[in-house]
């Protein structure tokens, strides 16, 4: 399989599922009962045009704001992922602060691939797949657009 259309694939895939984790009630796997439909709207307007522009990148080619966009979005992506669910996880420190928000109201009963950590925020089994998808999705990426330079 070329490369490219992998990386397009994998984009298509990570706004797929993003987009249907957000919007569709999959418990336990998710839960969005906790979340207003302006909260959801939001989440799913927000990261669908960020995602939709990375996917969009890909497609139409390799120039310019279409090279550069990928290759800093989605490991912004994959960052902004770290920050709010492994660093609360894996430090105290994280674990204490506003990037905390309302866990047990809105994660506590999704299901887990790892174990519950009290008072931190243990990521779901959604975000952690959802986490994958980014990985593998800035690693194809930075394959693709430096294949070629």
């Amino acid at each position: 399989m070329n490369i490219h259309y992998f990386s397009i694939g994998l984009a298509t895939l990570l706004l797929v599922y993003h987009q249907i984790t957000t919007w569709f009630p999959l418990y336990p796997w998710n839960d969005i009962s906790g979340y207003t439909v302006k909260e959801l709207s939001l989440e799913a307007v927000s990261n669908g045009l960020l995602m939709g522009t990375g996917l969009a990148c890909l497609i139409v080619g390799h120039y310019n704001f279409c090279f550069y966009y990928p290759l800093f979005y989605y490991p912004f992506l994959l960052v902004g992922e770290i920050f709010q669910w492994w660093m609360p996880f894996w430090s105290e420190r994280f674990a204490k602060s506003g990037v905390n928000f309302e866990y047990d109201k809105r994660f506590m009963n999704t299901t887990k691939l790892i174990p519950h950590r009290v008072g931190k925020r243990t990521p779901d089994a959604n975000h952690i797949i959802l986490h994958l998808v980014t990985l593998g999705t800035v690693i194809i990426v930075f394959m693709d657009l430096n294949r070629k330079y």
